[in-house]
């Protein structure tokens, strides 16, 4: 895979859309197709990119558009905030296949590399056209810029829902606990979703073979009911509170009686 090599300090010079900025910036990260967008970077960005796409590589990108094109259609009527585990389950599951792991997790400049190359589009539909409906552009463009470049790196959008993936995906059985919590996500009209996903995303929940993920998961979302945002909350509280206590090998029932406590 390519690799961006600059400093996010360069994407931010001359990539953020604000203030003082090339009005096309805006465009740019707002009504610009994927492949529009790509010639503006290549016509008028200088970058540092080590590295090469293989044939496998290549194909699996495409497919991971695919199956979110796909995702967008059968689950039209959903909110796009609403199916965060649906693409989590989309770039795990293909990344997977060529080879991706817990060690690609880090490397920051591939991944806004992949973002940037190929999902500008669906990082826009996700974070930036709702603000847009609603004729925010300038938000818009900045909420787009902000999660295709990565400003922080867990906000790159492929890198995002690798991660949750990552966290998620049990050797035994797979992707059930994801699609459990997508199939709660996408019915729900609230819920402490977004906590959740926060607390995953930045790495507060690292334990052997992601434990506490999984059984925080499990019990807020996908057992019986759905925890909100205060019960969400509340719990991680209680577990970083707790941690010197070896919650990372605790039992199940610890967690449900001690830790994921519901009104």
């Amino acid at each position: 895979m390519k690799n961006y090599k600059n400093k996010v300090e360069h994407f931010i010079n001359l990539l953020e859309p604000g203030e003082g900025k090339n009005g096309e910036l805006f465009n740019l990260f707002n009504i610009y197709s994927q492949d529009r967008f790509n010639g503006y970077l290549a016509s008028k960005i200088e970058f540092e990119i080590t590295g090469d796409v293989t044939d496998a590589e290549e194909k699996m990108l495409q497919k991971i558009k695919s199956e979110i094109k796909q995702l967008q259609k059968q689950f039209s009527d959903a909110k796009a905030e609403r199916l965060e585990f649906d693409l989590a389950k989309i770039f795990h599951s293909n990344l997977r296949e060529i080879g991706f792991g817990r060690f690609h997790v880090d490397d920051i400049g591939m991944w806004r590399w992949m973002s940037m190359n190929y999902f500008k589009e669906e990082t826009f539909w996700r974070r930036g056209l709702s603000d847009l409906d609603k004729k925010e552009i300038p938000k818009a463009a900045k909420a787009t810029f902000e999660h295709c470049i990565g400003k922080r790196s867990r906000d790159i959008f492929p890198r995002r829902y690798f991660v949750i993936g990552q966290r998620l995906f049990d050797t035994n059985e797979k992707y059930a606990l994801i699609e459990k919590l997508a199939e709660k996500s996408r019915a729900a009209r609230s819920g402490g979703f977004g906590n959740l996903i926060a607390n995953i995303v930045e790495t507060k929940l690292i334990s052997p073979n992601d434990y506490v993920s999984k059984v925080i998961s499990k019990i807020m979302f996908a057992d019986r009911g759905i925890g909100d945002d205060k019960e969400v909350k509340n719990a991680f509280v209680r577990y970083n509170a707790y941690r010197k206590r070896l919650l990372n090998n605790a039992s199940e029932n610890v967690f449900r009686n001690e830790i994921c406590l519901m009104e």
